[in-house]
């Protein structure tokens, strides 16, 4: 598999139901309105899908077809994050945002960059694909282990939405930084007199890539807390 380059822009396009063909940069976050009533379908075009990861396991079925296209069912109603890659080494993020009244979707998308070179940074040579990376270093963190290619260095400020900070206190925040790379960890506590239900929307910052909670949650009530953990990509030094 191509070995590949982390360069991450932030795109929100939204579609349901009906047939759109999108144009997506390697490693974007697409946000697409999906069903949770009807199968949803994402090809990929010249390409195969070969991967697609919910770190927290919010698909309830997936598959794929014989031109590589992937067709999946949830049964989520709050938003959550599916990592997908394919043969040739594309990977890209889907921001789902389900809900029953939307049509099952039917989204072909085409590589902005399919043609050009791919360089490999030396720390995505430990990573076999795209949505891979991103499992494995929120696992080892969520194990307590520092993740493969990052170093501890100590707290980072963030500058979060007015929604989350209205409703969320944020404690004992650490980085840990990879090259060009970096993974904070953070608990979260629900500051308000009422259940909050989770949205990943609100903790997305510029140039953020992946969110995971820990442990996987839905809905936090008054007080209490959850470990969040953004992936978050930085400019060349």
């Amino acid at each position: 598999m191509n070995k590949l380059l982390f360069c991450l822009s932030f795109i929100l396009i939204s579609t349901s139901g009906w047939a759109e063909t999108l144009t997506v940069t390697p490693h974007s976050v697409v946000r697409l309105m999906v069903s949770n009533r009807e199968p949803n379908v994402i090809a990929v075009m010249n390409d195969r899908i070969v991967e697609a990861n919910s770190a927290a396991g919010k698909l309830a079925d997936k598959k794929a077809t014989d031109s590589g296209a992937l067709i999946f069912t949830t049964e989520e109603s709050a938003p959550f994050s599916l990592y997908i890659e394919t043969e040739n080494g594309f990977g890209f993020t889907v921001n789902a945002i389900p809900a029953k009244k939307y049509q099952g979707i039917n989204v072909s998308v085409m590589n902005a960059d399919a043609k050009a070179e791919e360089v490999a940074e030396d720390w995505e040579k430990t990573s076999d694909s795209y949505s891979q990376f991103i499992t494995r270093t929120f696992m080892a963190a969520m194990n307590n282990n520092i993740p493969t290619g990052f170093v501890k260095n100590g707290r980072v400020n963030v500058n979060w939405q007015d929604a989350a900070l209205n409703n969320f206190r944020f404690r004992d925040s650490v980085s840990f930084q990879g090259k060009n790379i970096r993974l904070l960890q953070v608990n979260i506590e629900n500051r308000t007199t009422q259940p909050i239900q989770l949205n990943e929307r609100v903790f997305w910052i510029p140039q953020t890539m992946a969110i995971a909670f820990n442990p996987t949650v839905n809905t936090l009530r008054p007080h209490e807390q959850v470990t969040l953990f953004l992936l978050i990509k930085e400019k060349p030094q």
